[in-house]
């Protein structure tokens, strides 16, 4: 392993982790959902919020929660964890010091 490429396995590892428990969780909800014939009336799963502050006001509501954010954050995560692991293979070159 090479040290120009230690941040990529640093960053895979985080986002990497990020991603996974946000695909468990989604997909505990799919099924959670559909076992109860989709009544968004009853929360579940993390909590996610809308803003960095983490009052009640900024929850999200479960069908918003289900719908928007926690789709929102697997494509972004899941995105860049395949553009991490295609860097790491060579197949993506990283512009390392391209202000030069």
């Amino acid at each position: 392993m090479s040290d120009d490429r230690i941040q990529l396995w640093i960053g895979l590892c985080v986002v990497g982790g990020f991603c996974a428990y946000n695909w468990y969780w989604y997909i505990r909800s799919i099924i959670f959902y559909r076992k109860n014939g989709f009544d968004f009336s009853k929360d579940f799963g993390p909590d996610i919020y809308f803003s960095q502050w983490q009052h009640q006001r900024f929850l999200a509501k479960p069908k918003a929660k289900f719908f928007f954010a926690m789709p929102f954050v697997l494509v972004v995560t899941s995105f860049i964890s395949i553009f991490m692991i295609l860097s790491l293979m060579g197949i993506i070159k990283p512009c390392m010091g391209c202000g030069r």
